[in-house]
């Protein structure tokens, strides 16, 4: 059964919502784990001092393993528009990729 990732997020970052699933839809696919553990809405969190959001989904069709995640870095609200869009397959990447892009964003120590 997946469980949570452990996201590490700096002090200054703010999690908004946390729905993101060790789940790795490319070695492990089943329409039933893609339904229970794929969404648009896996994880969001804030740096208010930025007005950065970071916001991560799953975008593709859950009955196969057509699709991919999504990192979104959204600057004042700007949802139409934003400052960047990362893609990935793997799960354990994208969890590499947030780090980073905390450690790239904060000015603290993480929790």
């Amino acid at each position: 059964m997946s469980q949570l990732q452990q996201i590490r997020v700096p002090a200054d970052c703010r999690i908004i919502h946390h729905e993101f699933y060790t789940y790795e839809p490319e070695s492990e696919f089943s329409t039933e784990k893609n339904k229970n553990y794929l969404s648009e809405n896996l994880f969001q969190c804030e740096f208010s001092e930025h007005h950065l959001k970071i916001d991560l989904g799953w975008y593709g069709n859950i009955s196969t393993q057509s699709g991919e995640f999504r990192i979104q870095l959204i600057v004042n609200e700007n949802w139409e528009h934003p400052f960047n869009t990362i893609y990935s397959k793997s799960s354990s990447e994208v969890k590499n990729l947030l780090h980073n892009i905390f450690n790239y964003y904060s000015s603290q120590e993480f929790d």
